[in-house]
């Protein structure tokens, strides 16, 4: 299975605290970034000095032995004459393999800048991997939002509007009397009974009929009669005082009574036995 096609880009570039090359003047700086037989490099930035930033953005071809190996970060300084440019610091982009877990995502690196086994400087970068033909490990599917439920209106309650029930006005027929006419004023009676003191139309002879409107019915009011709750009794258990307490009992006196029914107590000794002739002695001699 061959393998997937990676991309790397390089953004914000920034070198910083780097070794003077030049006495009289400022470093001109360009970083070169190389991974095997590839490399890319930034345009230097006349008179940069120690502290620069770059706006390149560079971009590598790259496989998963070259993400392993790692990238070696060149720092020098651009010179115009046939001598070759300076040296700035060397180091180098480690721990590549970490780009595949997370694709299309910017992660910053950081190297130290050696010059002849010294610190000279340091230099960061923004590095994102991407797999332009595919074949990049799973992402995770995002999350599909739950459905916003729809939020149900809450019913307004509706007000019936009750117009006010308007009775059509009543009227009675009048029969003129015989000795009235048009212009007078007469007293009739409505069926309810109420007397009313009207005027005969101009016109109505004595027995000619017209009509005379009857009042409005009095309002009926009802009045609530107020509710009267029953009394609630609770049965009540009855409570008794406490018995008396008494002294000891009565002393006992005497022997207790004999018991009815025994025998008679017995007095001396039985009577003689009657009825035998006594015993005299013998008769005397004669």
């Amino acid at each position: 299975m061959s393998e997937a096609v990676k991309k790397l880009t390089i953004r914000e570039i920034e070198c910083r605290g780097l070794r003077s090359a030049e006495l009289l003047s400022k470093n001109d700086v360009y970083v070169v970034f190389k991974v095997g037989s590839k490399k890319v490099k930034t345009k230097y930035i006349s008179g940069g000095g120690r502290d620069v930033k770059f706006k390149d953005v560079l971009e590598l071809t790259v496989s998963d032995a070259d993400l392993e190996e790692g990238i070696d970060v060149t720092a020098y300084d651009y010179d115009l004459g046939p001598d070759p440019d300076d040296l700035l610091g060397v180091g180098k982009l480690t721990h590549l393999t970490e780009l595949k877990e997370h694709a299309d995502q910017k992660r910053q690196f950081e190297t130290q800048l050696m010059y002849k086994g010294k610190h000279r400087g340091d230099c960061t970068c923004i590095v994102m991997l991407a797999f332009p033909e595919g074949g990049g490990p799973e992402q995770p599917a995002e999350p599909v939002p739950a459905p916003v439920p729809t939020p149900v209106p809450t019913p307004v309650p509706v007000v019936a509007q009750v117009a006010p029930v308007v009775p059509e006005q009543q009227f009675m027929t009048v029969t003129c009397p015989a000795n009235a006419v048009g212009g007078m004023q007469v007293v009739v009676q409505a069926p309810d009974g109420t007397r009313m003191q009207v005027v005969i139309p101009q016109g109505v002879q004595p027995g000619g009929q017209f009509r005379v409107p009857l009042p409005a019915p009095k309002p009926v009011v009802v009045t609530a009669a107020p509710v009267v709750q029953p009394v609630q009794y609770v049965q009540q258990p009855p409570v008794y005082a406490a018995a008396p307490a008494y002294g000891q009992p009565p002393p006992q006196y005497g022997a207790p009574p004999p018991q009815m029914g025994a025998p008679p107590p017995q007095y001396g000794a039985p009577p003689p036995q009657y009825g035998q002739p006594p015993q005299y002695g013998a008769p005397p001699p004669y």
